[in-house]
């Protein structure tokens, strides 16, 4: 019989059940925050997070219960109610009693393009919210919407709303053109004339000031007095102008750069230090404000900060990866995944994730990395850690933090790009199975790749035939030494294949291969090749803007076979972005759909994940690499990092012991019993005491199998003793371990 490989919930390895999806992305870019005495809540791009009053983060994201990742309002009501919106239109609402519930009724309006969420009120038991086509109104008791209203007198029709206020029986709402305000009583606000409406401009912030409305255009503020708007203050502190909060009979006003308060005579105080000054990484910018009582609470994009008098602001967020982009990444020797951001423009530095917690690499936080623009990774077997930079050439960290550059300085011949000879760009770098260090460098006027062998020598290498200067993509090394580059260039699109001949320092013997992305012969691409990847028995697997492609034999790398067309593995026209193989062969395919799992030889889709069918968070898939000892596949997107739980694992290479879970091990209740510590190609017999055939099962090829506690014959089998006996494929070795069958 089968075995079911995918979405089982069994106790797999420490904190991860085989089937079960995590997130990981950044939160310290904060859009809103609603404080109160249980903590601050903030919405982010990465989900939400909550801080308690003992300074402890919880995290929540599309695996904790909300509907979408990237979130920019909140709100808090008084029965402890949070209300978080999100830039799809969709609204989550945690209940303490019920937890968290969505509510999809804007992010289901079809007859409206623009729907995100902009901002929320709570007031009366009601929640306000401010949407880019208008404002609606939130029953959550009955878990209803009320009226929607999208034109605001003489302003235009679907304007967003940018911040709601309730003054008395009036209601003011602001946008981009300016400010506008209706009467609550009026039973018929959906009519733009029930409306009255100032177009003053794009309105920053609305707030109540001493029991009077204030709005903040970028030049000045507003009072509102005898049905109208005047003048208030019109020296502006610097920095754009963000959001203005009541606080007593004051008013707070935060720009992009400092925090102020204003009060009734116009006098403006600076609260705390500017986040433009030098101690604050580059780029800092506040957010949003809050005031608490006697707390104040600053959101910035680095985080959030409570102000304590004569102190520095003191930012803090949920530990993750430093920033939702993932370029590049790989699992060291002991297990740590490390993960590259950086790309031509720049970049966020690298990530290091040990399954529990994230250590980020920037150069500010780790000034001996130098640059942000980190944009290859890979582990050699001693525990290093070879990092490429665009601009600094290659660096190895060690495992004790000891860092060493490989760059134009110290290597001679190696590449700098046109123009800027000490400019080092490094697109990629591949170990080889000697230990070689192979670099795809960007733009080399000389040369294209690289190679530094175990010994410390180093070799710059380029197809003579073909021009240099090239836009470059990536690489991977096959069983033979042979070096597959993706080139995307003017002057050439396809793959260059370097052929070493065992010696990668002699250029003497080099021997190369082009070949054409378009070539209807070969790899048949619209126009590009995009990646590459040599799974377990050296086969060369090739994406492109069309499909997947395979070469079977390297040796002759022109015959190319078109993978995937039949019925069963229908991926041809798939826009190809990404390849990683895992520990039992298969082939994992990101595509800008989502990700495709192939059988060990292509011919079949194992399981293939979306948006739609899977917590992913986007289905355009920038990268991904499976933790070969736990079988966990980490998947990067534009909008965080996605995990899956598979049960493709690096098997062992002799049998030792056979771990049984659970044990005893119900069946009907629970679903799977694992087996872990297999060889690899096991054949797994389930035997009676008495030494009958109960079951034969097929397992994934790795460490670990599965039973579903049935019979030959398709029933659960009886309560009993069972012998779990596990055999390698030419039965030159075998393993055997007991197990208690209960029926209830």
């Amino acid at each position: 019989m089968r075995v079911i490989l995918l979405l089982l919930c069994l106790p797999f390895f420490a904190g991860a059940q085989v089937g079960t999806w995590r997130t990981y992305t950044d939160m310290k870019a904060v859009r809103d925050i609603t404080v109160s005495g249980d903590g601050i809540w903030a919405a982010t791009g990465g989900g939400l997070f909550h801080r308690d009053p003992d300074g402890q983060f919880s995290r929540f994201t599309n695996v904790d219960g909300l509907s979408a990742i990237e979130y920019s309002a909140i709100a808090r009501d008084v029965d402890g109610r949070i209300f978080a919106g999100a830039s799809t239109g969709m609204l989550n609402v945690l209940d303490p009693e019920a937890g968290w519930y969505a509510v999809t009724d804007i992010a289901r309006t079809t007859e409206i393009l623009q729907r995100g969420i902009t901002t929320i009120l709570m007031q009366e038991g009601r929640a306000y919210i401010g949407t880019e086509f208008g404002l609606v109104v939130y029953d959550p008791l009955r878990r209803e919407f009320g009226d929607s209203y999208q034109k605001f007198g003489s302003l235009s029709a679907q304007i967003p709303v940018s911040g709601i206020l309730i003054s008395g029986r009036r209601i003011f709402v602001t946008t981009s053109e300016g400010v506008a305000y209706g009467d609550l009583d009026n039973i018929n606000l959906k009519d733009p004339e029930n409306w009255t409406s100032e177009a003053i401009g794009d309105v920053k912030g609305i707030a109540e000031l001493a029991g009077q409305p204030v709005i903040a255009t970028q030049q000045a503020l507003h009072r509102f007095r005898n049905g109208g708007w005047e003048e208030f203050l019109t020296a502006i502190p610097g920095g754009e102008v963000l959001t203005l909060e009541s606080d007593g009979d004051d008013v707070l006003l935060l720009t992009s750069e400092a925090l102020y308060r204003v009060d009734g005579a116009a006098m403006v105080t600076m609260i705390g230090e500017s986040i433009a000054g030098g101690q604050y990484p580059a780029g800092s910018e506040f957010t949003d404000v809050s005031a608490d009582g006697d707390a104040l609470t600053v959101a910035s994009n680095i985080g959030v900060a409570t102000f304590e008098e004569g102190q520095p602001w003191d930012f803090e967020k949920p530990e993750g990866p430093n920033s939702n982009f993932i370029r590049d990444m790989t699992v060291d020797a002991d297990g740590v995944l490390w993960a590259a951001s950086g790309f031509a423009s720049g970049g966020n530095g690298m990530y290091a994730f040990d399954g529990e917690r994230w250590t980020n690499f920037t150069k500010s936080s780790h000034p001996e990395i130098v640059t942000n623009a980190i944009t290859g990774v890979a582990a050699d077997n001693s525990g290093a850690v070879w990092c490429a930079t665009w601009g600094s050439g290659v660096f190895r960290r060690d495992a004790d933090g000891t860092v060493e550059f490989f760059d134009t300085e110290n290597v001679p011949g190696f590449p700098g790009v046109p123009g800027g000879p000490d400019f080092a760009a490094v697109q990629a770098l591949h170990f080889d199975e000697r230990g070689n260090l192979w670099t795809l460098h960007e733009r080399g006027p000389a040369n294209m790749l690289g190679v530094r062998t175990p010994g410390g020598q180093w070799q710059f290498l380029s197809d003579p035939s073909l021009a240099v200067d090239l836009e470059v993509v990536t690489l991977d090394v096959d069983q033979f030494g042979q070096v597959w580059s993706v080139i995307d260039d003017g002057d050439f699109r396809g793959v260059v294949l370097l052929d070493p001949n065992n010696t990668p320092t002699i250029a003497g013997d080099d021997r190369w291969t082009r070949l054409s992305a378009t070539d209807a012969n070969v790899l048949n691409a619209y126009q590009l090749v995009t990646a590459v990847a040599v799974d377990l028995l050296g086969d060369v697997w090739v994406g492109t803007d069309r499909g997947l492609r395979t070469v079977f034999n390297p040796r002759e790398p022109d015959r190319i076979s078109k993978t995937c067309f039949n019925t069963r593995c229908n991926i041809e026209g798939q826009y190809i972005t990404c390849i990683a193989v895992d520990p039992v062969n298969n082939k994992w395919i990101g595509t800008k759909e989502g990700v495709f799992v192939l059988s060990p030889d292509g011919s079949e889709i194992i399981a293939q994940y979306d948006t739609d069918n899977s917590p992913l968070l986007d289905d355009e898939i920038q990268a991904m690499v499976v933790h070969p000892g736990t079988g966990v596949m980490y998947i990067a997107t534009n909008r965080g990092l996605s995990s899956l739980a598979t049960p493709y694992v690096e098997p062992v290479t002799a049998f030792e012991e056979l771990l049984i879970a659970p044990n005893p091990f119900h069946p009907g209740i629970d679903e799977r019993v694992m087996i872990d510590g297999l060889v690899e190609g096991s054949i797994i017999k389930v035997l009676s005491v008495s030494g009958d055939l109960v079951a034969e099962l097929e397992s994934p090829g790795g460490r670990v199998g599965f039973w579903d506690g049935r019979t030959q014959n398709g029933e659960y089998a009886p309560s009993g003793i069972y012998f779990i006996v596990a055999a390698a494929p030419n039965g030159s070795q075998a393993a055997t371990a007991k197990l208690a069958v209960v029926r209830k």
